[in-house]
């Protein structure tokens, strides 16, 4: 069972759709570990790319300006891949806070499909009218 938060764009209810719902994951994120600038630039979290590619170009002017600091340039990149994964999706819900979206509830699910039905179930009519 997996455990997703909800976050509807504000706005008058029955005026958008269920596009305008957006359910993301509790917990972390392999993509964003394994690929942590590609995973920003997929899921629009422009603030976040900029912040990361500030941090890379400190580390490698740090590699290439501080005589003897390779590796630990090297730990403090995995820390950052790693910290990466384990934050990601709070970036993603920061984002979205930021973008005028407002927490709808937490719901659960074997998958997507079957928490965003059980979520559109609770959520009732105010989401489809017209």
């Amino acid at each position: 069972m997996q455990v997703f938060t909800a976050y509807e764009k504000a706005g008058p209810a029955g005026g958008g759709s269920d596009a305008d719902v957006v359910l993301i994951k509790e917990g972390g994120s392999f993509a964003a570990m394994a690929l942590p600038f590609i995973w920003p630039f997929y899921r629009g979290l422009w603030i976040v790319l900029g912040g990361q590619i500030v941090l890379a170009a400190a580390l490698v002017a740090a590699a290439i300006f501080v005589p003897g600091t390779g590796l630990a340039v090297i730990v403090a990149a995995l820390a950052f891949m790693a910290l990466m994964g384990a934050h990601a999706n709070d970036l993603r819900r920061w984002t979205l806070r930021m973008r005028g979206y407002v927490f709808s509830g937490v719901v659960a699910g074997a998958d997507m499909a079957e928490a965003e039905q059980r979520l559109f179930t609770a959520l009732g009519p105010h989401i489809y009218l017209p």
